[in-house]
């Protein structure tokens, strides 16, 4: 009786370390999603997640644990959304399009952050970038599907 208190406790702090939510305490597949998703945003310096809203960028991804893309520059949405396209993550005239209005740009290749995007990487702020290359590929497709939002609407 004690030793099962004391598990529950334990698992209680584990979840308040975490970031999980107490809907996510519903099942074990919960619990290692929450505590997943609590792991990244303390990697990535971020607090809290965020709601989806109409643009489909800020905010959206916060909901499946990753930062919001309201703090990438235009070169590095531009590199992302270049890797995106070569990888058939997206595809389409619209991205291809899209792609070419952004890279005609005056400084938008040559910024540093877009070859950081060429190559999969997000950079998220404070210095902190998320590897389109460890997510999941459902994931990497709606961070790709987000950016082609958000690139969008920098032309």
């Amino acid at each position: 009786m004690i030793v099962r208190r004391f598990c529950a406790l334990a698992l209680a702090g584990g979840l308040a370390l975490t970031g999980a939510s107490v809907a996510h305490a519903q099942s074990f597949g919960g619990l290692a999603k929450g505590a997943e998703q609590g792991a990244l945003q303390g990697a990535l310096g971020q607090t809290g997640l965020g709601g989806t809203t109409t643009s489909g960028t800020s905010g959206l991804l916060g909901s499946v644990g990753l930062p919001s893309l309201s703090s990438a520059s235009t070169g590095n949405v531009t590199g992302i959304l270049s890797y995106c396209v070569q990888n058939n993550i997206v595809s389409g005239s619209t991205a291809t399009s899209t792609l070419n209005s952004l890279t005609g740009k005056s400084n938008v290749t040559s910024d540093t952050s877009y070859t950081a995007g060429q190559q999969g990487l997000l950079q998220v702020g404070n210095g902190n970038q998320l590897s389109l290359a460890s997510l999941k590929e459902g994931v990497r497709k709606k961070l790709c599907n987000a950016v082609l939002s958000k690139s969008q609407s920098l032309i």
